[in-house]
């Protein structure tokens, strides 16, 4: 995949490159479009040449630049909502650069919209408020336009300044404090592939923000999305065919105080590390047998094994160098007449280094009588990651007649993780003084390709919408390591912990997986305008449409670890070994050393298999002349999953889960004013269990402690949604929004511990159906110039962003199941105030734009608790960050800036006597670290 990738991507950009040398001999008109009032920039103007089709749009800051033969020429300069200017007889000489700034001045418009007949944008502020506007439900979004004025370098960074959205694990998103296994994810119009073994959700972390046109999350259902959500359903849009050709070339370095120039630990890299696949150097060999346990009598054959594997036990030492970005991207345009045609291309990278000091520690039941509870363990872990993410965007569009437009998305992103823990200190427990250490590697990929198309007919009476799209993700884990050695701290020996017997994979053991995940999916949709020739501007619509995904799973998981060959015969000197000598190859023998042990379950592996498919039918028709536009209809959607796998005791597991569901809708919207409007939205929903959480598999997590496993005997959830919105535009690409929603909950599913699930703080986790859940909250949003405060030349270079949720939520246990250990509370995950605001300056004559971001959310469940364990809390934490971008010349930009000014720790913590107060230095710490505050610098150039 990755060479077919690098051919496709080399020929665009050669083929775009060549259309900037074709025009050499041409002049140059460019300038800046702004508005008349606020003196913002408008992305996505159209410039044309009268009296032909030659023309360009304003690029994302508003500059537009058109190669022109030498002539005298008229200029149309549109946009949506504004009065078009005219600019006559304006002279362009061959070899020469006409500047032409134009300030467009808005006009009246129905808040029902504006019909466009160009090509729509789609990555600007202004575009993204109209399809909030325009929308049948409720609606938030991100554009390109915004992010860039950032330093998020993932989708997972971006989709948290939408409102009511939140991050776990710098990955997983949460809306509305709802959990990441409601809230599913779409690219385009098909269903993004899962990466994750543990978790129902898409990992956004995997998309590189460069890559992004638009994120739209739609919190109310109706017919036309796909049934299984509740809190919101994400479509991530990848870059679209631009305006005109360009060719972009940026990189950026970030230096982390905490790591950057400084030593760094890891585990050996392959050759091709720098580019973040898959190498199959830690992998398990080809000849590996299938089951140790097979040839446990032949202790030749379990020699030849343990031998077989990497002596990688050792970590090496490296000069952390500073984080890098890197990105390339073209845009192609052909077409002569009827029939036009674009391609944009892009490849994106980057490499990331951060080394963290965590305090960790667990804690038994509280003793109410001391006043406190006894430390299971108190543990420092020295963590080393790193992150190289790599994404390649392939898409081509072809339009006919402005009727008929086909359009196909090429995304294959690439994530690898890295990382060496150095643990130390005391295991009380147990009686020792850890000197643990783990090695961990996990490759994430996806690849999602569609193909999609749009045909009016009748004279646009008529609409046909289809997509066809296959999807692959794959989850490669080779080779976890971790091993125990014991600190005598008198001493100051150290010595292996070697099991006798049976192994303990997580004191001396390596763990493998793979998964793989495939996808395809079909649907059609049919819009028909009713009476249209008696309701020029609002004709009843008759919607209906059909849809179908298939999914399929593969996951298989070895757990392999070391114990002495021979009790009696065993050489103790190797207790007091190094690693790496223990594990040289004459002491992996069947006498004096150690041998390899299968710890690998039945339960370890399993092979699903899902299919959905759905239909639709809706209408939506205006009453009161316009002022009241209507939504309704439902969908029938059929789930069929089927999973297969075995029990600990080799028992199959067959489950077999299939429903059939009606989901009605109704979504209303009533203009208030020209200028606002109200909307209602109602309708139900559900959530069905995923792969993982029907698979009996059970995963240890090293960091927290803790064993996730699943419940074959899971049921779907049914929620019923409500939502209140006003929402208010007071001029081009300002939004100001209030709104109220409410959810109900039935077979709510969440995560429960399991009593008896191990030593040493080790707890178990299944997910389990609650009796009911209820949660609603508040949110607000406001985008808005300061330019209507002032008269003065700074306020109106001044914007502002603001937008907050609050929210409320409680869980109730099923009694008599699994779910009795758990009370009433919180549901894990839910904030109850979410803060995002910022701050933009720009002044277009400078060249210069400064942002100043602020993000923060409330305590929130991050681990549930049982009756005797209170849960674990994700406390607040304080995030800024400052952008400055300064553009020189007309070709390139600088961009400067800092990410985490406050720098403030990452806190987690046990409200151990249960008095609602939780004190950063006198309540139970689990985790405690700071991440450090990482400066940033980076150049863009960019032919246009």
């Amino acid at each position: 995949m990755w060479p077919k990738y690098c051919i496709v991507l080399a020929v665009s950009l050669v083929l775009q490159s060549t259309m900037f040398t074709s025009a050499g001999q041409n002049g140059y008109v460019e300038g800046l479009i702004t508005d008349r009032v606020t003196s913002e920039t408008i992305p996505g103007a159209h410039i044309v040449v009268e009296g032909t089709v030659t023309g360009t749009s304003s690029d994302l800051n508003g500059r537009y630049r058109l190669s022109l033969p030498e002539g005298v020429y008229t200029l149309r300069i549109m946009f949506i909502s504004y009065q078009t200017v005219i600019a006559a007889d304006l002279a362009v000489k061959a070899g020469e650069t006409t500047t032409l700034n134009v300030e467009l001045e808005e006009v009246s418009t129905e808040i029902a919209g504006v019909e466009v007949t160009a090509r729509r944008i789609t990555n600007t502020e202004a575009s993204m408020i109209s399809s909030i506007r325009g929308g049948n439900v409720v609606i938030a979004g991100i554009s390109a336009q915004q992010i860039v004025r950032s330093q998020d370098n993932d989708a997972a960074a971006v989709v948290k300044r939408i409102p009511g959205v939140t991050i776990v694990d710098d990955r997983f998103i949460l809306i509305r404090g709802l959990s990441e296994r409601y809230n599913p994810a779409m690219l385009h119009e098909s269903y993004a592939p899962s990466m994750e073994a543990d978790v129902k959700s898409f990992s956004f972390d995997i998309v590189p923000a460069g890559l992004i046109d638009r994120i739209m999350i739609y919190k109310s259902p109706s017919p036309e999305l796909p049934g299984d959500f509740s809190g919101g359903l994400v479509r991530i849009y990848t870059k679209s065919v631009p305006e005109t050709n360009f060719l972009s070339l940026s990189w950026s370095a970030g230096y982390d105080n905490s790591t950057s120039l400084k030593t760094f630990y890891g585990q050996e890299k392959g050759k091709g590390h720098w580019s973040g696949l898959y190498d199959d150097l830690n992998g398990l060999p080809a000849s590996f047998p299938a089951n140790l346990r097979s040839i446990a009598s032949d202790p030749v054959r379990i020699q030849e094994a343990g031998r077989s594997l990497r002596n990688n036990w050792k970590p090496l030492e490296y000069k952390a160098g500073l984080n890098q970005g890197f990105s390339l991207s073209g845009g192609l345009t052909l077409g002569k007449g009827q029939v036009k045609a674009g391609n944009i291309t892009s490849l994106n990278y980057s490499n990331s280094r951060s080394v963290d000091n965590i305090l960790r520690r667990d804690y038994n039941q509280y003793d109410s009588e001391l006043g406190q509870s006894s430390v299971i363990y108190s543990f420092n872990d020295n963590r080393y990651a790193e992150k190289i993410r790599t994404g390649i965007l392939h898409n081509w569009s072809i339009s006919i007649g402005g009727n008929h437009k086909i359009e196909l998305v090429n995304i294959f992103n690439q994530v690898s993780q890295s990382e060496y823990i150095f643990r130390t200190g005391p295991m009380y427990e147990f009686n020792y003084y850890a000197n643990n250490h783990s090695f961990y590697q996990l490759f994430r990929g996806i690849y999602s390709g569609q193909l999609t198309g749009r045909h009016e007919l009748a004279g646009e009476k008529t609409v046909v919408e289809w997509s066809a799209s296959v999807s692959e993700s794959y989850r490669r884990e080779p080779d976890y390591r971790r091993y125990r050695m014991n600190l005598d701290t008198a001493s100051g020996d150290l010595s292996i912990y070697i099991p006798t017997g049976a192994a303990a994979t997580y004191f001396l053991g390596r763990f493998y997986s793979e998964m793989e995940e495939n996808g395809r999916s079909a649907s059609v949709k049919l819009t028909q305008k009713l009476f249209a020739e008696r309701f020029v501007e609002r004709a009843p619509e008759l919607a209906a449409g059909l849809f179908m995904n298939t999914g399929s799973r593969f996951f298989r998981g070895r757990n392999l670890g070391y114990v002495k060959a021979n009790s009696a015969l065993f050489n103790q000197d190797l207790i007091n070994s190094s690693i790496d000598e223990l594990f040289s190859p004459d002491n992996i023998n069947p006498d004096t050393g150690i041998k390899i042990d299968e710890q690998t379950n039945s339960s370890d592996s399993y092979s699903s298999r899902n299919i959905v498919s759905a239909g639709f039918v809706l209408a939506r028709f205006s009453l009161a002349e316009g002022r009241v536009n209507v939504t309704a209809g439902a969908r029938a959607e059929s789930g069929n999953m089927m999973l297969e796998s075995r029990t600990l005791t080799n028992e199959p597991v067959n489950v077999h889960d299939s429903n059939f569901d009606i989901l009605p809708s109704l979504n209303l919207s009533y203009n208030l004013t020209e200028k606002s409007l109200a909307r209602l939205g109602f309708g139900k929903t559900i959530n069905r269990a995923e792969f993982r959480e029907l698979a009996p598999f059970g995963f240890y997590d090293f960091n927290y402690n803790l064993v996730r496993k699943g419940n074959p005997d899971l049921r779907s959830a049914v929620i019923w949604n409500l939502d209140l919105r006003w929402e208010y535009y007071p001029a081009q690409g300002e939004i100001i929004t209030g709104g109220l929603f409410y959810k109900n909950f039935t077979d709510a599913i969440e995560l429960t511990f399991i009593p008896g699930g191990g030593t040493a703080g080790i707890k178990t986790f299944i997910p389990v159906n609650a009796e009911s859940a209820s949660g609603m909250g508040a949110e607000l949003e406001v985008r808005k110039s300061l330019s209507a405060l002032s008269a003065g030349s700074f306020a109106d270079k001044l914007t502002i962003m603001f937008n907050s949720a609050f929210i409320y939520s409680r869980i109730r246990p099923e009694s008599g199941s699994a779910g009795q250990f758990f009370r009433e509370r919180p549901m894990q995950g839910q904030s109850p105030y979410i803060v995002n605001t910022g701050i933009y300056y720009r002044d277009q004559e400078a060249g210069l734009q400064v942002n100043l971001l602020y993000n923060i959310i409330g305590r929130r469940i991050m681990i549930i608790g049982f009756e005797e364990y209170p849960d674990i809390y994700e406390m607040p934490r304080h995030l800024a960050e400052l952008t400055i971008t300064k553009s020189i010349g007309r070709f390139l930009e600088i961009k400067a800036g800092v990410k985490d000014l406050f720098n403030q720790e990452n806190l987690l913590l046990q409200d151990a006597n249960r008095d609602g107060r939780f004190d950063r230095r006198n309540d139970q710490v689990i985790e405690r670290y700071s991440p450090g505050r990482i400066f940033s610098m980076g150049l863009s150039f960019r032919l246009q």
